[in-house]
């Protein structure tokens, strides 16, 4: 692969992730690399953040992302990094607990957690993805 080939970039289109309402692309392949924006927890069907805090909005936002491997044929187990933002120490034992849920049949990707003071839409957790196609 040269450096042309990873200087050409996809843009993914899905109907698997909730319509971005800021101007940004969800999801970029280069090369044998998949970035996928930062993810809050929408639900697609009705397009408002996931109730009852952080464990929902995790566990949306995990739905979510493996909605968007399904639909792109690509296999979680190709998750590489993961980067966390929420909005408190209090939030991060909620994430936690929906991660280790989710990831309890294998194993997760590397993952950074950051804690911040606000995140869009009022969201207790974001979390963007980079993966192999």
């Amino acid at each position: 692969m040269t450096y042309a080939d990873l200087a050409l970039r996809r843009i993914t289109q899905s109907r698997a992730l909730p319509p971005p309402r800021f101007r940004y692309t969800p999801a970029i392949e280069v090369g044998p690399f998949v970035f996928v924006s930062g993810l809050v927890g929408l639900d697609p069907a009705t397009g408002k953040l996931a109730a009852s805090g952080a464990f929902a909005e995790t566990a949306q936002i995990l739905e979510n992302i493996r909605a968007l491997c399904d639909e792109q044929d690509w296999s979680l187990e190709r998750l590489v990094m993961a980067r966390v933002y929420c909005t408190g120490d209090d939030v991060a034992g909620a994430v936690n607990e929906a991660w280790d849920e989710f990831f309890s049949g294998g194993e997760p990707p590397a993952r950074s957690f950051v804690i911040v003071t606000g995140l869009p839409l009022g969201a207790a957790v974001e979390i963007e993805f980079q993966l192999l196609a």
